[in-house]
């Protein structure tokens, strides 16, 4: 198993296979107890079970620290679920939530990144001579955007998000907040004209990366910067790396055009 590739997959993907993984291996030792010493542990156990191996390779695939205890939790959960008398609905409803929260994972192979308050700090000391708009691809729930609004009212901070329930938050505290400087759009950023930003930051994936920086480069301004937390692009060297002292030592890769 090649446990680089392993580590570059978005979180929902890693959780998927360690889960799974997980599973199957509880399994296969209960298969041993009751074949080699004649005990066959109840079911709970095996599900506790499969939930310590997969927060453990959970850790060792990297995913994001808040992952591991979604690991364990959920085969016991699910053991649970199935044990209690739960309506077919509300399974219909946990799957449509998770489907509107990562709906680019599937086609775009971009989950959703929520990038923490370090890097919005340094966002803005990177960016705070800028004078021109700032543009955040695929913007979540707009944490970045009202944090740097709010110190740099003369500015104008656009995000474009495409998963329905993460879109409708950022628009409904855009509207609640009255933040005049701040955009939420919902659509496709390869549809945007990016010619009118000075900034554009993107946490994505590794998927996209080439397309996104081909797209920027032809249409963005000259002087204008962009930057990348944590992916690269394939054989473009940034002009500079800026590694923050956060619990996952986060890059920032800057390339200015």
């Amino acid at each position: 198993m090649d446990m680089t590739k392993l580590q570059l997959l978005p979180p929902i993907g890693g959780a998927i296979i360690s889960i799974g993984l997980g599973t199957a291996s509880a399994l296969l030792g209960q298969l041993a107890i009751r074949t080699w010493i004649g005990i066959t542990p109840s079911l709970i156990w095996v599900f506790i079970g499969s939930g310590i191996i997969s927060a453990v390779l959970g850790h060792v695939f990297k995913l994001p620290k808040w992952w591991i205890p979604v690991n364990f939790a959920f085969p016991i959960a699910a053991y649970l679920s199935l044990s209690a008398s739960i309506p077919s609905w509300v399974y219909l409803m946990c799957f449509l939530t998770l489907a509107l929260v990562y709906w680019n994972a599937a086609g775009e192979r971009v989950p959703l990144y929520l990038s923490n308050p370090t890097t919005w700090r340094a966002l803005d000391n990177l960016t705070q001579q800028h004078s021109g708009a700032f543009l955040d691809l695929g913007c979540g729930l707009g944490g970045i955007l009202f944090y740097l609004a709010k110190r740099h009212p003369q500015k104008l901070y656009v995000g474009i998000e495409s998963a329905p329930l993460p879109f409708l938050f950022a628009k409904a505290r855009q509207i609640l907040t009255h933040q005049a400087n701040v955009d939420i759009r919902y659509g496709d950023f390869w549809k945007q004209d990016f010619s009118a930003y000075s900034t554009i930051y993107a946490f994505l994936s590794p998927a996209p990366m080439a397309r996104v920086f081909e797209k920027i480069s032809q249409e963005m301004p000259k002087g204008g910067t962009f930057i990348s937390n944590s992916f690269a692009v394939p054989e473009i060297q940034p002009k500079d790396i800026i590694t923050l002292e956060d619990s996952r030592q986060t890059e920032l890769l800057i390339w200015i055009f």
